[in-house]
């Protein structure tokens, strides 16, 4: 059944050939003689008037419709608009709405996908300009999108340092200056190495102080250089130093007490060269998210056959694929070939793995498991969902670790009188469920 057919379009119009205009009226409202009727018909049209019938038009417009035409749907959707009756013209104007609505959906994601294209590609090539290997442009190329503005702020820091290298004195100035410096702030800075210069500029040698937002009394910790100028972040992803009355904050010294003390148990407790809480706590943060993700990913895999657990990908069915990419939180939408499938599910695995990188060295995993978590057609072919669900399990552990290790300082700094607005600041996440998922423990 047809479109037209579904909405009931030609309902009204099932009359036969030869009642024309049986609906004409006399002035006495009684319907015409068929003589009369035909009559009216032909001075109308000699005077230039269209006396086709509401049914005729529509007939005629759908008529014109080509049924292989993309937009064909749309063409008879408005010629329902113009001559359906009222309940079909509502239902057309809805449908067109809907169709312009997803077309306009599909343009932003395909400029989306052409925007991320082009900027690989542009990091590519600065990359290239620095001397990068082929296994660094491979990996931006299938790195997901979420991680190119980190591979960016890399390679930005590289070009800064071959520029102080190459250029003296002056590659310092401009470095520094386009951080927000001085030419006499950068002079102060003279007697450093360019690594040491480096590390400045981006705020890795910094102070941690708090300050208070003045218009909205938020505590929040910031990196701060020698000429008290706080570290923000330009739109490229650089840092840049300013004047922290600039931003309306003010000192917090209770607070700046804290986040010493937090930093001392941070270097204490976490694994050596850790030694800033608030990258703990972002860690942290980062992990509670993992796991709810991870959850979810799991789910998927619970419902793959438990015979094709062990099967590799290249022994699996196309769907059986998109499944398990799918678990990997990787979009399938327009995938046909069972490559394509192995390829999307190899960047989910990448994925993963960087999430565990993330949380520090050591995975859990054996030498052996370790191949699935390398990109390219070879080591895709071997994965399996056992593999994969591993993979997704090892994730899990490292998030718990770092739950764990920001609950301990946390509640630490919490027991040594820490302001209630430097434990609000370093909050991960409310108390984690006992139950949270049948998948994972509370560590």
């Amino acid at each position: 059944m047809g479109l037209l057919d579904r909405i009931g379009a030609f309902d009204r119009y099932k009359v036969s050939p030869t009642q024309g205009t049986s609906g004409l009226l006399t002035g006495a409202q009684q319907p015409m003689s068929p003589f009369a009727q035909q009559a009216v018909r032909q001075i109308g049209g000699a005077l230039g008037m269209d006396m086709r019938t509401p049914n005729e038009k529509l007939t005629q417009e759908l008529a014109q419709v080509d049924p292989q035409d993309p937009n064909a749907e749309s063409m008879q959707l408005a010629a329902l608009v113009k001559f359906g009756t009222p309940t079909q013209q509502l239902q057309a104007t809805q449908r067109l709405k809907q169709i312009e609505s997803e077309r306009q959906e599909k343009l932003v994601s395909e400029a989306e996908k052409k925007q991320v294209s082009r900027f690989r590609q542009s990091l590519i090539g600065r990359s290239n300009a620095l001397g990068g290997t082929e296994e660094r442009a491979n990996s931006i190329l299938e790195a997901p999108p979420s991680l190119l503005g980190e591979i960016r702020k890399e390679i930005l820091a590289e070009e800064q340092a071959a520029a102080v290298k190459n250029a003296g004195v002056d590659g310092r100035y401009a470095v520094g200056q386009l951080a927000g410096l001085t030419r006499e702030q950068i002079k102060g800075y003279s007697k450093l190495t360019d690594d040491q210069f480096g590390e400045v500029m981006s705020g890795l040698e910094a102070d941690d102080v708090a300050y208070k937002d003045t218009g909205t009394g938020n505590v929040g910790v910031y990196r701060v250089n020698k000429y008290s100028m706080v570290a923000t972040e330009n739109p490229n992803g650089t840092t840049k130093w300013v004047d922290p009355n600039t931003l309306n904050l003010v000192p917090a010294v209770k607070e700046t007490k804290d986040v010493g003390r937090a930093n001392e148990l941070t270097t204490q407790l976490a694994k050596e060269g850790v030694s800033n809480f608030t990258d703990v706590t972002n860690n942290a943060r980062d992990a509670y998210r993992a796991l709810k993700v991870n959850q979810d990913r799991l789910a998927v895999l619970d419902s793959i056959d438990p015979t094709l657990l062990g099967s590799k990908l290249s022994q699996l069915t196309i769907d059986a694929q998109l499944l398990l990419a799918n678990s990997l939180g990787i979009e399938t939408e327009g995938v046909e070939s069972a490559e394509q499938a192995q390829l999307l599910i190899a960047q989910g695995v990448e994925a993963v793995g960087q999430s565990i990188k993330a949380f520090g060295a050591g995975t859990g995993l054996s030498d052996a498991d370790r191949t699935f978590a390398q990109i390219g057609a070879g080591a895709t072919a071997e994965l399996t969902a056992d593999n994969i669900r591993q993979l997704i399990e090892a994730a899990n552990m490292k998030a718990q670790e770092q739950i764990a290790l920001h609950d301990s300082i946390y509640k630490q700094l919490e027991k040594g009188g820490a302001s209630s607005s430097s434990l609000a600041f370093y909050m991960a996440a409310p108390d984690l469920p006992a139950d949270l998922s049948k998948y994972y423990s509370t560590p």
